[in-house]
């Protein structure tokens, strides 16, 4: 569960943790949520590092605006990069403390590690082990790319589409390492979920945003949301011919692969660099290995 104070709460809360003679030595991580905090707290010295999480993005980035003027030394924020990458707009929120994962969100940093693999040798029957190994990630990514197509212009057009808690099962068929995504009925869904649409949003426009951002050629790994390629692993998993255990849900999938994510897969990312370079400035040191 997240943390539910609101950003000015938030600025309040770890102001007085600062005038706290506990916090003295102390630097504090915000981050977007319980999964992100239980992902990092062993990468840093507890005794130096508080890792703390927020209510979502929207709360991060202004509580950071607002604390990294008054406490430069003293806090950072990590969180997901979403499309920001793409848009250019990543790089210029470190003015304000906050680092970005490398790709669209930390899921999709997991899923592009070896943790795929562990995922995959723990939940896999033996006569579909290889191909799922050599598949599986592609598979998903290249199922998930239309909806972050959709997802990115969303953003970038102020769609207003609604995509909280979006189901796949509606428009995705799954024949073991087979997907398809029909179209139609994914612009169909979408619509009908939105209720404060832009009006001239409909099918056909969709099929044109799908094309123009497809265009582009734009990188898997920085367009695809998280959520929707460990949907399309966990409707994968629940087919008998494929999963040792078919009772599988996205959580499953993200928190399954969260506990084989190791330590020095994290420390071979850029995110990892870029705040070792900031905290290295602070003479704070991460865990050794």
């Amino acid at each position: 569960m997240r943390n539910s104070l609101g950003p000015i709460d938030k600025i309040n809360e770890i102001r007085l943790l600062f005038d706290h003679p506990l916090y003295t030595d102390k630097v504090i991580f915000l981050v977007e949520g319980g999964s992100d905090l239980r992902l990092l707290r062993d990468i840093y010295p507890e005794d130096k590092v508080k890792i703390s999480d927020v209510n979502g993005k929207k709360t991060l980035l202004p509580v950071m605006e607002t604390l990294f003027a008054e406490f430069p030394e003293k806090i950072l924020g990590i969180c997901d990069a979403d499309n920001e990458h793409l848009m250019e707009t990543a790089a210029p929120k470190r003015d304000f403390g906050v680092f970005m994962t490398d790709y669209h969100d930390s899921e999709i940093m997991i899923i592009n590690s070896p943790a795929l693999n562990s995922f995959i040798s723990e939940y896999s029957n033996e006569n579909i082990l290889t191909t799922l190994r050599e598949n599986l990630l592609n598979t998903a990514l290249e199922s998930a790319y239309v909806i972050g197509l959709l997802r990115w212009a969303n953003i970038e057009l102020n769609l207003n589409i609604n995509f909280k808690k979006l189901s796949l099962q509606p428009f995705t068929t799954v024949d073991q390492t087979h997907i398809t995504v029909e179209l139609d009925k994914l612009f169909d869904t979408l619509i009908q979920r939105s209720d404060t649409l832009n009006s001239d949003v409909n099918s056909e426009y969709l099929r044109q945003i799908v094309t123009e951002y497809g265009d582009r050629g734009a990188c898997r790994l920085q367009v695809c949301c998280g959520h929707d390629v460990t949907n399309i692993i966990s409707l994968i998993y629940r087919q008998s011919q494929v999963s040792l255990d078919t009772n599988m849900s996205n959580q499953k999938v993200e928190s399954s692969l969260r506990l084989a994510y190791q330590d020095h897969y994290f420390r071979e990312t850029e995110l990892y660099s870029s705040i070792l370079e900031h905290m290295e400035g602070l003479n704070i040191l991460p865990i050794a290995d």
